[in-house]
């Protein structure tokens, strides 16, 4: 049985090969089939792979995008903490510490703190023992914190510091402390101010973490010097170690300083697109992660279509091969019978059909040209010379010169085609006139529907054939061919056009290029092109909206339509000079709206040179920055004003009094100080509430700017505490002091009139009675120090206190009280 199996199937198998021996059809199917399946299965498999390449390339963009915005972020929250702790600890002197008491109603009236740190701030001597500790209720103070790194290093270096996250000492929380000098008047360190955050209660890094990255996705932010989590979308691995070393190679890259993106296999097993950013105020990472299988899933879905469109098209393929060999062949078989018929004698010898002018019709031609050799050699010859003279005119017209035949029965032919064919093409002319299909093959998938529907329209009404298609062209690739052709009506029936055809890919291209300039041209930015006169000659949407001049109005004018008198003439001559030595300038212009507002832009302004070097345009893109420009204004009256009063803080204060001194050293005519405390103020907030209190600061400041000049300071130091700066006094020193002890009276004479004070929020309104007491120390010059001058000032008010209060008393030195007698200068 066994034997009689191996039989058969050798007597298939030779069958078989028989088979495939004696029909060229199927071996010329088999091949066809085989090379399409080739290419189409690769073209498949190479598409995939480059799919796939492209789809991660532009994830690890879009990804490292989003966590360089949000390092950003963090980077600018953690620094606007830092400010604010230096701008408190720059106001709490040496006095102000000695005294916690006032220290804590300091540091309690310092809501932003309160609202930037949600765990607390904490003040430390030099010694790092807590002195106060905000709120109270976490029992801070009088706990030493020298033995914290962070702590000891601002007390050591004088250097503020951004701590690393770690638990706290009594809470067991997860910390993040910020800590800045305090530092006396000689700039010594004397402590230091803390800012702590509490990671594991709502923060600033929450509305980070509170996001996914996709579906599955999330945030991290991470500590590399610790190698642990510090934030994140998953709340559980805050304060968790990161993979260890050697376990994630993408991870240890992130840890080692590498900015950007990777894939890799997690410490969970799941294979991450991930990218990491460094946040350079801190130096901890800002990282997402998304998984491989949902950032791929879009692609994966499409290579599952694809493939599943390879195996649709391998099937069509191959029944359409094996038809179309079929058909293609018929006249192949009968060519093969007559001419057996012929050898046999059977037949009489003829000419063979030529049914189609192809290979096989090639051939019966050829046979039936040895018939008709002598009667056609001289034909042929002269044909041959005609054909000659004609190619090497055409090969001189650019383009392709063509002649294209379509028969009574719908068979399509090139009868001629010219040398030209090779550069459009990548085919030699022989190839297409043997096979015409070659030509639509060549045409896009996209544009064959065009190219057929022109050629069916341009056949029924003979008129012209106009086309615009694109065609592949094997070493150039994708290529742009306008065809051009007149057709002529045979006399047999046949159409047949005489035309040429052009490769126009560069104009198409130049084209689109015109288009992206157009759209690029109408961004958000203000852009304005002049000649080289600066006449202006076009403006985009956008310089009209900032502006409020039309393109009709702005034509024709030059920049100087803007100006708005800011800037002098040396500013844009410089600014020419930069533009001619750099080809291009950049900087801050104040400009005039049509409507006469002045709005403050940014703009960049460079030069068009042509190939030869000549000037030939300006191009200016601008945007407003108005908004920034104020937004910078604000951040400056915060750090020299009062917020309550609006009056200059001890800041501003020191450095008016350093002028006011300054000044009194040139003229040699003196000045003062007046230290105002007002009495009685600890009543009214325990009585009415802090808000009350505040009501009164703003009523006194109110009218002791009202009673000053506008050469005099009129300053806040803190709590009830103002002071005066007079300036331009008398240079006799008697003078001089009746000169200030009148304008010590008048401000003693309108504090202590009737307040009627009444809450923002509306309700009952409270009168109250309020004096000051007021200290007077006069200066000449830089006699004294700065500091020296407000002690002297603070002596002589705590004397007005002493002396019943609501009184005025000047600087004596050595003296318990100052009688009523002429006042005298410090010594």
């Amino acid at each position: 049985m066994s034997a009689w199996t191996e039989s058969l199937a050798v007597d298939r198998w030779r069958s078989i090969r028989s088979l495939w021996r004696g029909s060229l059809r199927l071996r010329v199917a088999t091949g066809v089939l085989t090379g399409v399946l080739l290419a189409l299965w690769l073209t498949t498999l190479g598409l995939g792979y480059h799919l796939r390449q492209e789809v991660q390339t532009a994830l690890s963009a879009q990804q490292f995008s989003v966590v360089s915005l949000l390092a950003g972020e963090i980077d600018r929250s953690v620094n606007e903490r830092m400010k604010a702790l230096e701008m408190v600890a720059g106001d709490l002197t040496e006095e102000i510490l000695a005294d916690p008491v006032q220290l804590r109603r300091q540091i309690r009236a310092q809501k932003v703190l309160q609202i930037l740190f949600n765990w607390g701030v904490l003040v430390t001597d030099q010694k790092g023992t807590t002195l106060v500790g905000i709120p109270e209720h976490h029992g801070w103070d009088g706990i030493n914190y020298l033995d914290v790194p962070v702590i000891r290093q601002v007390l050591e270096t004088g250097v503020a510091v951004i701590g690393q996250a770690q638990l706290g000492r009594t809470s067991g929380q997860p910390l993040v402390p910020m800590v800045v000098p305090l530092r006396d008047r000689g700039g010594e360190t004397v402590g230091t101010l803390i800012g702590l955050v509490n990671l594991a209660q709502p923060n600033f890094l929450d509305e980070i973490g509170a996001n996914t990255f996709g579906r599955r996705g999330g945030y991290l932010i991470t500590d590399p010097v610790q190698r642990i989590f510090i934030a994140g979308t998953n709340k559980s691995r805050v304060m968790q170690p990161g993979p260890p070393k050697g376990v994630n190679p993408v991870y240890d890259r992130y840890i080692e300083g590498y900015d950007g993106s990777g894939l890799a296999l997690s410490s969970q097993g799941v294979v991450e697109l991930s990218s990491s950013k460094r946040v350079s105020s801190t130096g901890w990472l800002m990282q997402s992660v998304l998984p491989a299988e949902e950032a791929f899933a879009p692609l994966d879905a499409l290579q599952l279509r694809l493939l599943a469109a390879a195996v649709g098209l391998t099937l069509m393929a191959g029944g359409l091969a094996w038809w179309w060999l079929r058909r293609e062949l018929t006249p192949l078989g009968e060519a093969a019978r007559l001419l057996a018929g012929m050898k046999d004698g059977t037949l009489p010898r003829r000419h063979l059909p030529v049914r189609r002018d192809d290979e096989i019709g090639a051939l019966a031609g050829a046979f039936n040209g040895l018939l008709d050799a002598i009667v056609e050699s001289e034909a042929r010859a002269a044909e041959h010379s005609f054909n000659q003279r004609l190619r090497t005119i055409v090969a001189q017209v650019p383009g392709v010169v063509f002649q294209f035949r379509v028969a009574p029965d719908g068979v399509q032919m090139l009868s001629y085609v010219s040398d030209a064919v090779r550069e459009l093409s990548g085919l030699a002319p022989e190839d297409l006139m043997g096979d015409s299909s070659l030509l639509l093959r060549l045409v896009h998938p996209d544009d064959v529907p065009l190219y057929l529907e022109s050629q069916r329209t341009a056949a029924a009404g003979l008129g012209p054939w106009r086309v615009e298609c694109r065609i592949h062209h094997p070493q150039r690739g994708l290529r742009w061919v306008r065809i051009d052709a007149l057709p002529e009506a045979d006399p047999d029936g046949s159409v047949s056009w005489h035309g040429f055809a052009m490769d126009i890919t560069e104009s198409k291209e130049t084209e689109s290029e015109l288009r992206i300039a157009a759209a690029t041209f109408e961004t958000q930015q203000g852009i304005f092109i002049t000649d080289a006169r600066e006449r202006i000659l076009r403006v985009n949407q956008a310089f009209t909206v900032m502006t409020g001049y039309t393109p009709g109005e702005a034509i024709g004018q030059t920049p100087a339509l803007l100006r708005s008198g800011h800037h002098s003439a040396e500013f844009y001559d410089e600014l020419r000079t930069g533009l001619v030595r750099d080809g291009f300038w950049q900087g801050e212009l104040w400009n005039r709206r049509k409507d006469g507002v002045v709005f403050v832009e940014w703009a960049t302004i460079s030069e068009v040179r042509d190939p030869s070097g000549r000037l030939t345009h300006y191009v200016a893109a601008f945007s407003d920055i108005t908004e920034h420009k104020k937004a910078e204004e604000q951040i400056h009256r915060l750090a020299f004003f009062d917020p309550l009063t609006q009056l200059p803080n001890r800041r501003l204060f020191h450095d008016r009094l350093d002028q006011a001194m300054g000044l009194s050293a040139r003229s040699q005519h003196l000045g003062a100080v007046l230290f105002l405390d007002l009495d009685s103020f600890k009543g009214l907030n325990d009585s009415h509430g802090h808000v009350m209190g505040d009501e009164l600061l703003v009523e006194v400041a109110r009218r002791l700017t009202a009673c000053m000049r506008e050469t005099d300071t009129v300053a806040r130091l803190g709590g009830d505490e103002f002071v005066v700066i007079l300036e331009g006094l008398d240079a006799n020193e008697a003078q001089a002091g009746a000169q200030a002890r009148q304008v010590a009276e008048k401000l003693r004479q309108v504090l202590a009139e009737p307040y009627c004070l009444s809450l923002p929020t509306g309700g009952a309104v409270v009168t109250h009675r309020c004096s000051a007491s007021i200290g007077v120390c006069l200066f000449r010059g830089r006699d004294e120090a700065r500091g020296e001058l407000i002690k002297q000032a603070d002596i002589a008010m705590y004397r007005a206190k002493s002396a019943g209060r609501n009184a005025i008393r000047f600087f004596h030195a050595g003296a318990p009280q100052e009688e009523a007698g002429q006042p005298l200068l410090p010594h």
